[in-house]
C-alpha cells in the first residue's frame, strides 16, 4: 500500500476526515493528512512537546508503516496504516531523532544528550558535560554522524558506533 503524507497549515473542519489525536490536548498541535491509494484518507493531529522550541522533523521509514514524528519537541512513533500509536516517550525535548528500523533502534537527541531505545525501551542514555544541544547529520552502515554545540564553541563533530553504542566526540568517549 502506497501512502503519502501531507502537512496541514490550517485546523481542518471535524468530520471532514477521520481524526486521530496523538498526545495530550494541544492548542495548536501538527495536522498531518495521511494519503491512502487503496483505503480512506485520515488525519492525525500532533501535540506539541514541554518546551518553545519550533522544530519538525517527518521521517517516513523504508518497507515500513511506520512514521516517526518530532514537533516542538514531542517524538511520535506511529503506525500509519494501523493508525496505532507505538511509542511517544513522556518528556516532550527532543531536538532530533534517527530511527534503524532494521536493528529496532531509535535514537533521541535532546540539547543536553542522546537516549538510545532498543525495541522501544531506553537501553543507554549519553550526556556529555557542557553542552547545548545535538543534531544528526548522516547515517551509514556502522556509524551515526552529528553535531555537539559546546557553548563559547561552534557544532563539533561526533560520531556514534551503532553497533558498540560508543559515542566518540574530540577526546572523549561516552
Amino acid at each position: 500500500m502506497t501512502m503519502n503524507y501531507e502537512i496541514l497549515k490550517l485546523t481542518p473542519i471535524s468530520g471532514d476526515f477521520e481524526e486521530k489525536h496523538f498526545g495530550e490536548t494541544d492548542t495548536n498541535p501538527l495536522w498531518i493528512k495521511f494519503i491512502s491509494i487503496d483505503s480512506d484518507c485520515w488525519i492525525g493531529s500532533f501535540a506539541s512537546g514541554d518546551i518553545g522550541l519550533v522544530n519538525e522533523k517527518i521521517v517516513e521509514i523504508d518497507k515500513s508503516s511506520k512514521i516517526g514524528i518530532l514537533t516542538n519537541g514531542a517524538f511520535y512513533l506511529i503506525d500509519k496504516d494501523s493508525r496505532d500509536l507505538i511509542l511517544h516517550p513522556e518528556n516532550g525535548f527532543f531536538t532530533d531523532f534517527e530511527i534503524l528500523l532494521d536493528q529496532d533502534l531509535i535514537f533521541l537527541a535532546t540539547n543536553w544528550g542522546i537516549y538510545i531505545l532498543k525495541n522501544n525501551k531506553l537501553i543507554k542514555e549519553i550526556r556529555p558535560d557542557f553542552i547545548d544541544g545535538i543534531r544528526f547529520t548522516k547515517k551509514t552502515d556502522t556509524k551515526l554522524l552529528g553535531e555537539i554545540y559546546e557553548p563559547g564553541d561552534e557544532w563539533i563533530e561526533f560520531e556514534l558506533d551503532i553497533q558498540s553504542l560508543k559515542l566518540k566526540w574530540q577526546k572523549y568517549e561516552y
